[in-house]
């Protein structure tokens, strides 16, 4: 049996018997040999993998960033296709700043409108355009497919109820520590 200290043989993964989410053998992990600690460094590597992957094949699809598509995403879920670009801002989980760049960068490409908000001169709010709403239609249908072939393929439906009740309790703890 190995201790904390010997390296432990996996039995699915890499070749070798180590996992992605593990060390070379003989390299220094430094974030911890818990469980606790291996399962975040594990998701930590797992999501930076699902999203550079899921970055590339929807750019090299649509032309669209996944942060371009979560933001057309938000709105075209929204009532009136419309959100104040300070809600917009923290469900996307975003300094104003970042969504500011981003939206003029959607904006020059006809994909949203920024208005003053009706209801307080002070604030801006984002809405799609109809080129947008195209946009988003057709880029939706492209990403699907890349979620399914990605992340449907390695799920049974237990196990994505189990990770999505990971998910909310994480999200949770993580609100909670604000």
């Amino acid at each position: 049996m190995a201790t904390d200290d010997e390296p432990r043989e996996e039995q699915d993964g890499h070749a070798d018997g180590r996992r992605l989410g593990d060390p070379e053998r003989g390299a220094r992990d430094l974030t911890g040999r818990s469980p606790k600690a291996r399962a975040w460094r594990t998701f930590l590597e797992t999501s930076a993998i699902v999203n550079d992957r899921m970055e590339k094949r929807l750019h090299a699809s649509t032309g669209l960033r996944l942060t371009d598509y979560n933001v057309l995403l938000l709105l075209a879920e929204s009532e009136d296709h419309s959100l104040r670009m300070g809600d917009l801002a923290e469900r996307m989980v975003f300094s104003p700043s970042r969504l500011s760049y981003q939206a003029k960068a959607l904006q020059r490409r006809g994909l949203i409108d920024r208005t003053p908000d009706p209801a307080d001169r002070r604030g801006m709010t984002a809405s799609l355009t109809q080129e947008g709403r195209r946009v988003f239609r057709e880029a939706s249908q492209v990403h699907g497919g890349h979620i399914r072939q990605l992340f449907h393929g390695a799920l049974d439906e237990e196990e994505a109820l189990e990770l999505q009740r990971l998910c909310w309790k994480i999200q949770t703890r993580a609100a909670d520590g604000d």
